[in-house]
């Protein structure tokens, strides 16, 4: 998402108690995160809110969630390119979404393949974006929290009729693991410059209505392909993880059902976007005139570097299904 405003904000280490901000009206509230897991970073305090940020054991976290398969279903699967499941939660009426797809040439496709950090470039820049996601309606940086943490405003398009627009506060976390692996994932928190009535209020709802909507927890894994007979790397996987709630009117089982047959879409718009992405980008840094701001110093997932506590159990199980579909022919 494309800078917008920047505020100044307070680091704390220690997050502060609750009890306290309510007592006190002029006290900052505490924002309550809906993921599946705690952030274990610092505080900041920022536009009259605390949020907290991630560590890098929560990043690990995140990435442990989204290769698990554990109580997801597979819905969809085209061999060699992407797959797609769908997990229940107990006492959650929305569904967590999984999409898998690798990017890699073929006969078909000489310009398909992608390398980890194409790919992570390519999610990551808020410019190219708007040539290549349908759905984007306005998309800005509201502020940022620190070197990979910021809070950004997303407008969606509806992808039906008689659907009205969805609307996103999200902080958006990004982490560099080194050996071209790469984390983003966001959820959505509240910030007093986008509240809810922001398209009426900037906008007079020009482009239609807007319910805000919540992500409780959407992001991408992107880890390096590798040939499963010489074990050579030759392109990129991304595995999309997302649990969302629309709002609004829209029945919990059909949001669930649009939610899993939109899903390859996801690897499908990446997929076309990346050839030209590819040339664009290369002009920009070569112009000198671009800001990419996403860069960090690797920190691997684990201490000693070590790979045995690091499991790539989607990866495994892509490898296992297609090979054997392959055998079958």
């Amino acid at each position: 998402m494309c800078t917008n405003t920047m505020s100044k904000a307070k680091r704390t280490v220690a997050a502060p108690n609750k009890a306290d901000s309510t007592a006190n009206p002029t006290a900052p509230e505490v924002v309550e995160y809906m993921t599946p897991f705690s952030f274990s970073g610092e505080t900041q305090e920022a536009a009259g809110r605390i949020y907290r940020l991630p560590s890098r054991a929560d990043f690990y976290t995140f990435r442990t969630f989204a290769d698990s398969l554990d109580g997801f279903a597979l819905r969809y699967n085209r061999a060699n390119e992407v797959m797609v499941w769908e997990k229940k939660l107990s006492n959650e009426p929305m569904h967590v979404i999984k999409v898998f797809g690798i990017f890699v040439k073929t006969k078909d496709n000489p310009s398909g393949g992608a390398t980890p950090g194409e790919l992570y470039n390519l999610l990551q820049d808020p410019i190219f974006r708007e040539q290549w996601d349908e759905y984007r309606q306005e998309a800005f940086r509201v502020m940022s929290l620190s070197a990979n943490t910021d809070i950004g405003y997303y407008a969606a398009k509806s992808p039906m009729p008689l659907v009205a627009n969805r609307d996103f506060v999200n902080q958006r976390m990004w982490h560099e693991a080194g050996r071209d692996e790469y984390v983003i994932f966001n959820t959505s928190v509240p910030h007093s410059a986008v509240p809810p009535t922001y398209q009426k209020d900037a906008h007079r709802n020009k482009h239609g209505p807007y319910i805000r909507a919540i992500s409780k927890l959407t992001g991408y894994l992107i880890r390096p392909w590798k040939n499963p007979k010489s074990g050579e790397v030759e392109g990129a996987s991304l595995t999309y993880i997302t649990q969302t709630d629309p709002g609004g009117w829209i029945p919990v089982s059909l949001t669930n059902y649009i939610a899993t047959k939109f899903a390859p879409n996801t690897m499908k718009n990446v997929a076309q976007a990346l050839p030209k992405f590819r040339l664009w980008f290369k002009e920009q840094l070569k112009a000198g005139t671009y800001t990419k701001d996403w860069d960090l110093t690797p920190e691997w997932w684990v201490e000693d570097g070590s790979d045995d506590a690091v499991k790539n159990e989607t990866v495994e199980f892509a490898i296992k299904k297609w090979s054997e579909e392959s055998a079958m022919k």
